[in-house]
């Protein structure tokens, strides 16, 4: 049971085992060279996020002194008890009173549009109601007994 069944006495095993040795030499040549390519692409992975860190952090060192100075006013408005929410509210709401004030103002418009205050049209003033003519007398009606 453990001999082949289709075994050639013709063909010497040695030649199988060379050509299988063959076969492996060649195998282990490839894995080589891809183990060559796979550390050539590892290490030039490696530099370029190096230089990309080395970029962000020149980046990250001229923006700090403006982050500074965000942080230290988000610090003074919790001092204050108001919030970044609650000064865009306020700022909403100037911008609306604004907004009325062009609607009124038409020579205040283009200021506001100069600042990006959008101001809605005017209402035009509606006719007044002409006054509808007084119906003929009606008889008065007859005192109640």
């Amino acid at each position: 049971m453990s001999e082949p069944l289709n075994v050639n006495p013709s063909t010497p095993a040695s030649s199988e085992n060379a050509e299988l040795r063959a076969t492996c030499a060649e195998l282990e040549s490839q894995i080589f060279t891809l183990r060559i390519v796979l550390l050539l692409a590892v290490a030039v992975t490696g530099l370029f996020f190096w230089r990309e860190g080395n970029l962000n952090g020149a980046v990250v060192a001229q923006m700090q002194p403006q982050v500074t100075q965000i942080s230290q006013y988000l610090g003074q408005l919790e001092k204050q008890g108001s919030s970044f929410e609650k000064q865009m509210q306020a700022l909403q709401a100037i911008a609306m009173r604004l907004s009325d004030f062009g609607k009124t103002h038409p020579d205040y418009q283009p200021i506001l549009a100069k600042y990006g205050i959008q101001v809605a049209a005017a209402p035009t003033p509606a006719p007044a109601p002409t006054a509808a003519k007084p119906a003929a007398a009606a008889p008065a009606a007859a005192p109640k007994k």
